[in-house]
Parts: C-alpha cells; sequence; structure tokens
C-alpha cells in the first residue's frame, strides 16, 4: 500500500509556518542566537528559540493556557500541516484520523521548574500545575484534544532519530487500520540551558554562537521548533522508503550501521537529493563515510547551522525540507559547510529531481533514513 504525504506544517526560529522559513532558508538566513547561562554552575551557552509570537494563535487556545512551550510549537506545527493539506483544524470528533509525536527530552523546561522546588523548597511546595506538562505524552495529548481525537493517539521517545520512526509508525498505523483516513505525525522539541550543559558534558555542546558541518566538529548548537506532516492513502509526494531504525553499539560501528540502512533504501537509481542530520559531532564523520562512499555526486543539504539541532523535531524538520525542496524545485545551501564532504550544496539554486533521501544519525545510538518520492 502507498502511503502519502499531503500536508506540511513548520514552527522553526526562522518562521511561523513552512512558508516562511522556507523562504528564510533560500535566504540563507541564520536563525538568531540567544545566549543562556545558569548562575550556579557559571556556564553559558547559546540557543536557537522559537519567537513567542511565532505560537501566539496557538496560545490562545484556552487549553494550552498553561501548558509548556514544546506543546505550542507542536499544536502550532500540526495546524500548519492540516492546513496546508487543505483541512480545516477544529475541535470536532475525528477519530478516523490518528496522532503521533516525537520527542527526545520532552518538557524541559517545566520538568527544570518542577524539580527545582522540590530540590529548593521541599517535596510540599511542587506545583501540581507544572506537573502534566512534564509527562513526555503531554503535547500529544493537547492536540488530540484541539483535534476531537479520542481514538489512536501516541508517542514515540527517542533520540534525533525518531521522528523517522514515527512516521514509519505512522505508515504502518494506516497499513493496518483502515478504518482511518489519516495519520498526524509532529516532531517538537524546545531547548534549555540544562539540556545544552548535559550534552557538553560529553562534548556534544558548542558554546561559540555558530558551528560548522562536514568539517571540524565543535559541538552543536541546540535550537527549539516543530514539524508534521499529514500521511495519507493519496497524493503526489510519496513515501517510498521508511524504517523503524537500526541501531549501533559504538561510534566505531556506527558508520557501518549507516552503511547497511542507506543500502535498505536503495532503488534502481539515486536519489536526487540529500538531507542530512549533520551537526558538529560525530554524525557529521559518519554520514561523510556513507555519502562519499555510496552516492558521490548527488547534493546534500544540513539545516541545522541555520536552526540548531532540535532533536525530536529535528528528523521531521528534516523531511519537511526534503518535501519542500521536491515540491518548489529549489534546494537551499547549507550554511558553514566545511571542506570534508564535497558534495555539499552551498549556494541555494534551482534543481530537477523527483526523489530525495532523509538520513539521521542519532545520539543513543540509533540511525534511520527515509525516502520521498514526487510523482
Amino acid at each position: 500500500m502507498n502511503i502519502f504525504v499531503q500536508g506540511i506544517g513548520a514552527v522553526t526560529p526562522l518562521g511561523p509556518t513552512r512558508l516562511e522559513t522556507w523562504a528564510a532558508i533560500g535566504r540563507g538566513e541564520r536563525a538568531p542566537r540567544k545566549l543562556f547561562s545558569n548562575e550556579i554552575a557559571g556556564r553559558k551557552y547559546f540557543s536557537c528559540p522559537v519567537p513567542g509570537d511565532f505560537v501566539s494563535d496557538a496560545a490562545r487556545q484556552p487549553r494550552l493556557r498553561r501548558s509548556g512551550t514544546i506543546s505550542l510549537l507542536g499544536a502550532a506545527a500540526g495546524f500548519d500541516a492540516l492546513t496546508d493539506a487543505g483541512l480545516k483544524p477544529d475541535s470536532k470528533s475525528d477519530n478516523r484520523l490518528a496522532v503521533v509525536f516525537a520527542i527526545c527530552s520532552g518538557g524541559i523546561k517545566y520538568t527544570r521548574r518542577f524539580y527545582h522546588e522540590i530540590v529548593a523548597q521541599g517535596a510540599n511546595s511542587a506545583s501540581p500545575l507544572l506537573f502534566p506538562e512534564t509527562v513526555y505524552n503531554a503535547p500529544a495529548s493537547h492536540l488530540a484534544a484541539l483535534l476531537g481525537i479520542d481514538g489512536q493517539s501516541y508517542t514515540l521517545v527517542g533520540d534525533s532519530s525518531v521522528s523517522l520512526s514515527a512516521i514509519h509508525f505512522g505508515v504502518e498505523l494506516l497499513t493496518m487500520h483502515h478504518e482511518l483516513d489519516r495519520c498526524l505525525v509532529v516532531g517538537t522539541e524546545e531547548a534549555d540551558w540544562l539540556l545544552a550543559d548535559a550534552f557538553a558534558s560529553w562534548r556534544m555542546a558548542t558554546n561559540q554562537n555558530r558551528f560548522e558541518v562536514y568539517g571540524r566538529a565543535s559541538g552543536t548548537i541546540f535550537g527549539e521548533g516543530a514539524a508534521a506532516v499529514l500521511l495519507g492513502r493519496t497524493g503526489t509526494l510519496a513515501v517510498s522508503y521508511s524504517s523503524p531504525g537500526l541501531p549501533f553499539w559504538s561510534f566505531r560501528k556506527c558508520a557501518i550501521a549507516a552503511r547497511e540502512l542507506v543500502g535498505r533504501s536503495n532503488s534502481e537509481r539515486a536519489p536526487d537529493l540529500i538531507v542530512g542530520s549533520a551537526n558538529s559531532t560525530f554524525v557529521d564523520e559518519v554520514e561523510c563515510t556513507v555519502f562519499s562512499d555510496a552516492y558521490p555526486t548527488v547534493p546534500v543539504y544540513a539545516p541545522k547551522p541555520a536552526i540548531g539541532e532540535a532533536l525530536g523535531a529535528s528528523g521531521l524538520l528534516q523531511v519537511a525540507f526534503a518535501g519542500l525542496a521536491l515540491r518548489y524545485q529549489e534546494l537551499p545551501g547549507t550554511l558553514d559547510a566545511g571542506a570534508k564532504l564535497s558534495s555539499i550544496n552551498r549556494q541555494t539554486r534551482s534543481f530537477k529531481g523527483s526523489e530525495a533521501l532523509v538520513t539521521c544519525v542519532g545520539f543513543n545510538h540509533q540511525v534511520n533514513a527515509l525516502k520521498l518520492r514526487a510523482l
């Protein structure tokens, strides 16, 4: 059974919808960096936050009045995808639509606030208003309620590759459950000092305001954002390959797993473009090796220097950009591209193509890949 992407949605530091984000990406814009610090630890990091006015429409929903940033982002991207598909989001019961969310760190801002109160003032001071937003499935429950769905709603938790696993899960849902018409897959993430400091302890975060990909690995900058794709049984943009993901057990074996997964996705012809997950960590070296061996002449676009590493949302943002590239026949230029990958696309340009490969190498030892084909 063929499954298609019927709608694409996104909210990023560069724009409140897919259209504004895509236009800014094409102009070579870089998301503004915000410096955040912890007075106790004395360490500072940059992040790429989403401006509050980008999610103001979602914040007006009574249900989302006290919700965290991660839920606002997810709702905004989900509504954008439905709008792109020509559907009007409303609160009427629609149990022929399933919702699948992809998340990595979850509501880290509310979680930090909740436990800070416990540590600083004791367990009795913990706010019951904060706790519901600390659970992983809070964003999915909010969006399902806003759409009037009381049927199938899921949250997948993983690393930056979990978004592609969520799309595969959505494809499986539509294949197995014929009573469903569509599946809305959303990836969402928020940025916090605690997140950057944790990854810095593993030498995977930088304290500089930019980073290079496919070059000198310095650590990444974390960003906020969300993306969504609406899957259905008809359309012009097919999911020609999806996978639940493939684990690897050491950095040394990561390239082996990535090469195997890309091999599984191979068709009779090479893709016309690749959207990679490079973020100035070990990920870059893995993708350099695999792309140079398997597709040495296929142009590669890496969006993370422009918008930051959005973890649970990043894979779906890559899929969104791949879909928009096929739709508009335009390939963005990669900012701060190093010299290690000769096929990196450095300037925004038009191109002719019908198939895109999206790859994700996750921090938590999983790789994944997905292919889109324009019909």
